[in-house]
């Protein structure tokens, strides 16, 4: 009779924990499923619109031409100058289309503001996911700026490379400040000029850089190369009709010594 006894309490036990595990509290609720129509984000860069811009546009596409759909746009981080619309529009056997930000007359000239987007799982394919193409979140930083391009010139590096190319000068009259990228795309070194005269580096802001430069060079073996303009060693040569600007460049492990870097114009745009 013991024996039957505990083999019926183990049985109510058994039951019990069964019903106990098909309570509405541990209720199985799937994730909504991935969909078929791959929609994505170009990868888009950060981008600078006019100072007088009240809208920019991201391009979203859809691997696979097919019906109409309208697409949610999930607002991650979204700052308050902008107003993003709730969808996307894609028309039938259209693969790519236009989604226009509005920016309002508060947004600051000079200044980023964050666009942080993301696309519905039910819209994407995660089996995708390592195409490059196919990104399901954007986040961008926008900002106006008047910079225009300003001058051809002949831009001479006397330490790093030795040699000289041709690049290109902007200017922005709002800042009154002219900047070349001349290693790096988007790796930025700002001057005030006075033509003929001088040249002085500066922060974006217009104020006397005392600081490092990042150049956006790479040493193969030391990494990230800067340069520290030598206070006051800068100026116009007029027999060389160039400005020069001497740079002490250094990496993590230290000092590569100075060198002149000149920046001769050849034609106004």
């Amino acid at each position: 009779m013991k024996i039957n006894k505990i083999f019926m309490l183990a049985t109510m036990a058994l039951v019990s924990m069964g019903i106990a595990s098909c309570s509405s509290d541990d209720d199985y609720a799937p994730g909504k499923p991935a969909g078929s129509n791959d929609v994505y984000f170009t990868n888009e860069a950060s981008q600078a619109i006019e100072l007088t811009a009240t809208s920019f546009t991201i391009t979203l596409g859809r691997a696979d031409a097919g019906s109409a759909i309208s697409v949610p746009l999930v607002q991650r981080q979204v700052a308050s100058v902008f107003t993003v619309p709730a969808t996307a529009e894609f028309a039938a056997g259209q693969t790519e289309t236009e989604v226009t930000i509005q920016v309002s007359s508060e947004a600051e000239p000079f200044t980023d503001y964050q666009l942080r987007l993301a696309i519905p799982e039910e819209y994407t394919s995660p089996y995708k996911a390592g195409n490059p193409k196919l990104v399901p979140e954007l986040n961008i930083y926008i900002h106006k700026e008047d910079y225009k391009d300003y001058a051809k010139v002949l831009y001479d590096d006397q330490f790093w490379y030795e040699e000289s190319w041709e690049d290109v000068l902007q200017y922005s009259a709002t800042l009154d400040l002219y900047r070349i990228a001349p290693f790096e795309k988007g790796f930025w070194m700002y001057y005030k000029i006075v033509e003929g005269k001088s040249i002085t580096p500066c922060t974006s802001e217009g104020k006397a850089y005392t600081g490092a430069i990042t150049t956006g060079l790479v040493h193969p073996s030391y990494g990230a190369v800067s340069a520290t303009w030598v206070k006051d060693d800068s100026g116009y040569d007029a027999d060389e009709d160039a400005y020069y600007v001497n740079y002490e460049w250094t990496v993590s492990a230290g000092s590569f010594g100075t060198g002149y870097n000149l920046i001769k114009i050849l034609s106004k745009l």
